[in-house]
C-alpha cells in the first residue's frame, strides 16, 4: 500500500513537468522541416539550399587569368531567404583554378601567405605543364574543366563549371538557320525570325604561336576550334537585331550590324548578322478612293485626306512593319504627304508620292558591308500619282537677269502692279516649295523676299553666286558661286552654310530632300546628308554647251550672259539616279556603293553595257517615272525607262527603277546596277534654236514645253510642245504653239499649279503669254514692266508660280 501510495504522489508530480516540456518552443514540430508531427530534424529557420549562380553557363578563363563567382543565395527548405555570415568556396582542382575566401578565382593559383607584406589572393600564377597533363587528361586541346562549390553550415551548392585554358585570339561567329538550325548560314533573317548564334574561339600558347600548330604540340591535340564555355553577344545595333543571354538572335528592322561575342574577359568583333533587307515597297490607294493603274493614279478634291497602303517585302518574300521610311511629294504646297504616309490635298495639282527606305535611317549597314545581301543599300517604292482636281488662281513672279526689278501678280484680279526694286539685278530666281521666300541670287549677295508681302526680308553676302535649287523642305539653299569658283549649301533658319570647291551650273534635290546632285562642267558633285560630299571629276560626257558662266554682264557682245548654262541634271522619280546632259550622249549614274574606292559611296555609271542615249543640253523626269525629256538645238529626245507598269510586274521592274545586281564599279565604268532605258528616235524640232533654254514637263506627266533662245537678227515665235504618249513605249506627238504679236522667242516657262495654263515668257515682245494646256492656244498676254537701268524693256527669264486660295 505504501508503495503505492508513493507512486501516486511521483505522478501526480511528473504530470506538470511532462505538459512543461511538450509546450517549449524548440519542440514544437512546426518549427521543424520535417512536419511528421516529431520536434527533430533541420529547423525551417536554418539552410537548406544554397544556389550559386551560373551553372547554366560556367565561366572561362585564361591560364593567369582572374575572374569572379557570382554571390549564392541561401534558401530554408520552405524556400524562404536565409542570410549567410561567410561562404566557403571549393574547387576540385586547386592547381588549375584556385578560390580566395571571397569567391575571386584565379585560371591558376592564388598567392597565400606571401613574405614582404604582399596581400594574400592578389597574384594569379597560371598553372605548370605537369599540372595541366595531370588536370586535363583526356580533354581537347589542354582545355580544363574545374567544377566549383559554395559552402555554409553544411550544406553545398551546385557546381559551376569554370574552363580554363590558353588565352584567346580569335573569335569567330557562326550564325544558325532560321529555319532547319543548320549552322553557318549565310543568309539573312527576317523580321522576328530567331537563330541560334554560336562561336569559336582560337586559342594560343603565346602571342605568337596558334595552339592548333603545329601538329603534336605540348598540349596535346592540334585542334583551333575549342569549346571554352559560355559565349556573350553583344550586337552593335539593337535596333537590327537583339541577343538574349542564350545566344539566341532576333530580327527586328533590316540592315546589317556587327555582333562583339565575349569570353574569357575578351570581347571581339566575331562577325556580322544580317537581316533581310526589303525587295519591293508598294504603295496603293485606298479602295475608298476612286483609282486606276492597279491602284496607283487617283483623283481626289481639294480638302481630302488619303492615307496610303504601304507593303514592303523582304528579299525572302515576308512583310517587313515599322520600317522609317522617307516619303515624298513632287508637289508637298499643293499635295503633301506625312512621315506615315498619310496624303493631305490643299489645291488643285498632280504629284508623285513615293516611298524610299534610306539608310541609315532605313535598311542601315556599316561601310565594309554595304551591299552584302542589299543591306545599306536604298530602296524606293513605285510611284502614287494623285490628281486633286479644279481650277485655282495663281500667285506669278517674274523677273529678268537684265532689270533690278521683280513683279508679283495676283491672277485673282489680273491686276499688274508696280514693278518691285530689288538691290541688285538678279542672276536667278528660285521659289521655295512650300512659297515662303523668294531667292535672287547675285554675286554681290543673296537676297530674300517673303513671298506673301513681296518685301526684302534679308540680305546675305557671305554667299553670293547663283541660286540652284531649294530643298524640298525648303531649309537649305544651293548656291553656286562661279567667279570664286564655290557651291554653298545655305541653312535659312540660320543663315549657317558649309562649301565645297566646285563650278556649278545645275543642281537638283531628290524628292526625299537627302541627296543633292550638283554638276557642272567639270564634275557631279552628290551631298547625301549621311555620307557628305563626293565628287567624281572629268565625266566622260559632261561638258558645258558654251555659255558665260562667270557673271551676269548682258551688256557684253562677246560673251553674252544666260541663265541657262549646261550640263543640267534630272533626278528620276523616287531618286533611284540621277541623268546628266552632254553634247555628245546623255549619262546616267545610280547610287551603287564602293568601299574600296574614296570617296566609299560611289555613284557609278547606270546604262547597261553598249547602251547609247541622245545628246541633250537640258533635260527634266516626269513624275511617272517613266519619261526622261531632253533637247538640243536640233532635236527632242523622250527616254523610256524601265518595263510597262502594268498588274503582276514585280515592283522593283516598274519605270524609273534600276534592274540588276548592285557590284562593286571601278570609276567611270557602267555598274550591274542600271536603268533598262530605251530612247525613242529623236524628234526635230520645228524651230530656229541658238540654245535650249528650258525642258519643262507637266506636273501630270501629259506634256511638256521647250524655251529656248533664237539665233541673234531671228524670229521664231513657236512654242515646242510634247504631248506624252498615254502607251508605254510609244513616241508622243511633237508639236508648236503659235506665239501673237511681236514675240521672236519662248525663253522660259511655268505650269499653273493646276496644270492647265503655260506661262512663257518671251523675247521681242518682253511679255508674258498665257497658253492654254488643254487646247494648246493661247489666251492673253500681260506686260510685267520690267526694265534695265537705262529703262529699255526687258524680257522675263525668270518665273515662279503657287496656288493662291479662292475662299
Amino acid at each position: 500500500m505504501k508503495q503505492f501510495v508513493i507512486l501516486s504522489v511521483l505522478l501526480v508530480f511528473s504530470l506538470p513537468v511532462g505538459f512543461s516540456i511538450a509546450g517549449c518552443k524548440g519542440t514544437n514540430p512546426n518549427n521543424y522541416c520535417n512536419k511528421s508531427g516529431y520536434g527533430y530534424g533541420l529547423k525551417t529557420n536554418q539552410v537548406a539550399a544554397i544556389n550559386l549562380p551560373g551553372n547554366t553557363t560556367g565561366i572561362s578563363l585564361a591560364f593567369g587569368q582572374t575572374g569572379q563567382l557570382q554571390s549564392p543565395t541561401a534558401t530554408n527548405c520552405n524556400g524562404g531567404a536565409e542570410s549567410v555570415a561567410s561562404y566557403t568556396y571549393g574547387s576540385t582542382n586547386l592547381n588549375l583554378v584556385d578560390v580566395s575566401a571571397t569567391g575571386a578565382l584565379c585560371g591558376g593559383t592564388w598567392n597565400r601567405h606571401s613574405p614582404g607584406g604582399i596581400p594574400d589572393y592578389t597574384i594569379c600564377t597560371a598553372p605548370t605543364a605537369a599540372a595541366i597533363a595531370a588536370g586535363c587528361s583526356g580533354t581537347t586541346a589542354a582545355i580544363c574543366v574545374v567544377q566549383m562549390t559554395a559552402s555554409a553550415d553544411g550544406v553545398t551548392s551546385n557546381t559551376v563549371p569554370v574552363w580554363v585554358h590558353p588565352s584567346v585570339t580569335t573569335i569567330q561567329l557562326s550564325v544558325a538557320s532560321p529555319t532547319t538550325g543548320d549552322p553557318g548560314y549565310q543568309g539573312c533573317l527576317s523580321q522576328n525570325q530567331t537563330s541560334q548564334l554560336d562561336a569559336v574561339a582560337y586559342v594560343s600558347t603565346n602571342a605568337n604561336t596558334p595552339f592548333c600548330a603545329p601538329a603534336g604540340n605540348t598540349y596535346g591535340v592540334p585542334d583551333c576550334s575549342v569549346n571554352l564555355g559560355h559565349f556573350t553577344y553583344t550586337p552593335v545595333s539593337a535596333a537590327i537585331a537583339t541577343i538574349d543571354q542564350y545566344g539566341v538572335a532576333t530580327a527586328h528592322q533590316p540592315g546589317s550590324t556587327a555582333v562583339t561575342a565575349a569570353i574569357a574577359n575578351v570581347s571581339s568583333t566575331a562577325g556580322n548578322l544580317y537581316t533581310c533587307p526589303p525587295a519591293s515597297i508598294r504603295l496603293m490607294i485606298p479602295s475608298t478612293i476612286p483609282s486606276t493603274e492597279n491602284g496607283t493614279v487617283g483623283t481626289v478634291t481639294p480638302g481630302t485626306s488619303v492615307p496610303l497602303t504601304t507593303t514592303v517585302l523582304d528579299t525572302q518574300g515576308n512583310q517587313i512593319t515599322g520600317l522609317g521610311l522617307d516619303y515624298s511629294s513632287t508637289n508637298p504646297l499643293e499635295i503633301s504627304v506625312s512621315s506615315s504616309g498619310a496624303v493631305s490635298t490643299t489645291y488643285p495639282q498632280t504629284a508623285a508620292i513615293t516611298a524610299v527606305c534610306n539608310p541609315p535611317t532605313c535598311n542601315p549597314s556599316l561601310i565594309t558591308q554595304i551591299g552584302q545581301l542589299g543591306n545599306g543599300l536604298p530602296i524606293a517604292s513605285n510611284s502614287v500619282r494623285l490628281t486633286s482636281t479644279g481650277r485655282t488662281s495663281t500667285y506669278l513672279w517674274m523677273s529678268s537677269p537684265q532689270s533690278d526689278f521683280f513683279e508679283a501678280v495676283d491672277l485673282t484680279t489680273g491686276t499688274i502692279g508696280s514693278p518691285i526694286k530689288l538691290p541688285y539685278i538678279p542672276n536667278s530666281m528660285v521659289l521655295d516649295p512650300t512659297g515662303t521666300n523668294l531667292y535672287f541670287g547675285n554675286y554681290r549677295e543673296l537676297m530674300q523676299f517673303n513671298a506673301g508681302t513681296n518685301s526684302l526680308s534679308k540680305e546675305d553676302t557671305t554667299v553670293p553666286g547663283v541660286v540652284l535649287a531649294v530643298s524640298p523642305d525648303s531649309s537649305t539653299v544651293v548656291i553656286g558661286d562661279q567667279v570664286r569658283q564655290v557651291i554653298y549649301l545655305y541653312t535659312v533658319s540660320s543663315g549657317a552654310h558649309t562649301t565645297i570647291g566646285g563650278v556649278a551650273t545645275r543642281a537638283a534635290f531628290s524628292p526625299d530632300g537627302k541627296t543633292l546632285y550638283v554638276t557642272g562642267p567639270n564634275a557631279l558633285y552628290v551631298h547625301n546628308t549621311n555620307t557628305g560630299w563626293s565628287v567624281y571629276p572629268n565625266l566622260p560626257t559632261q561638258t558645258g554647251a558654251g555659255c558665260n558662266l562667270n557673271n551676269n554682264d548682258y551688256t557684253s557682245t562677246t560673251t553674252p550672259f544666260t541663265p541657262f548654262c549646261s550640263p543640267d541634271v534630272a533626278v528620276t522619280i523616287p531618286s533611284e539616279g540621277v541623268f546628266l546632259t552632254g553634247p555628245d550622249l546623255t549619262s546616267a549614274y545610280s547610287f551603287c556603293p564602293n568601299t574600296t574606292t574614296t570617296p566609299a559611296v560611289y555613284y557609278p555609271g547606270a546604262l547597261a553595257p553598249g547602251t547609247v542615249l541622245p545628246a541633250t543640253d537640258h533635260i527634266t523626269a516626269t513624275t511617272d517615272r517613266v519619261h526622261i525629256l531632253g533637247a538640243n538645238p536640233t532635236t527632242l529626245s523622250d527616254i523610256y525607262l524601265g518595263n510597262a507598269d502594268t498588274p503582276g510586274v514585280p515592283v522593283e521592274n516598274t519605270p524609273g527603277d534600276p534592274t540588276g545586281t548592285c557590284i562593286r564599279p571601278t570609276p567611270n565604268t557602267s555598274a550591274g546596277l542600271f536603268f533598262q532605258t530605251t530612247a525613242l528616235p529623236a524628234q526635230t524640232l520645228p524651230v530656229t534654236a541658238a540654245s535650249i533654254d528650258q525642258v519643262v514637263a507637266s506636273p501630270d506627266s501629259s506634256i511638256a514645253f521647250v524655251t529656248y533662245t533664237a539665233p541673234v537678227g531671228t524670229a521664231s515665235p513657236l512654242l515646242p510642245a510634247y504631248t506624252i504618249s498615254s502607251t508605254f513605249g510609244e513616241a508622243g506627238t511633237l508639236s508648236t504653239v503659235k506665239l501673237s504679236g511681236t514675240a521672236t522667242a519662248p525663253l522660259a516657262g511655268a505650269f499653273s499649279p493646276d496644270n492647265t495654263t503655260f506661262f512663257v515668257g518671251t523675247a521681242g515682245d518682253n511679255l508674258v503669254h498665257f497658253i492654254d494646256v488643254p487646247s494648246l492656244t493661247e489666251t492673253k498676254t500681260i506686260n510685267p514692266g520690267l526694265v534695265d537701268p537705262t529703262g529699255a524693256p526687258v524680257p522675263v527669264q525668270f518665273l515662279a508660280t503657287k496656288p493662291r486660295p479662292t475662299t
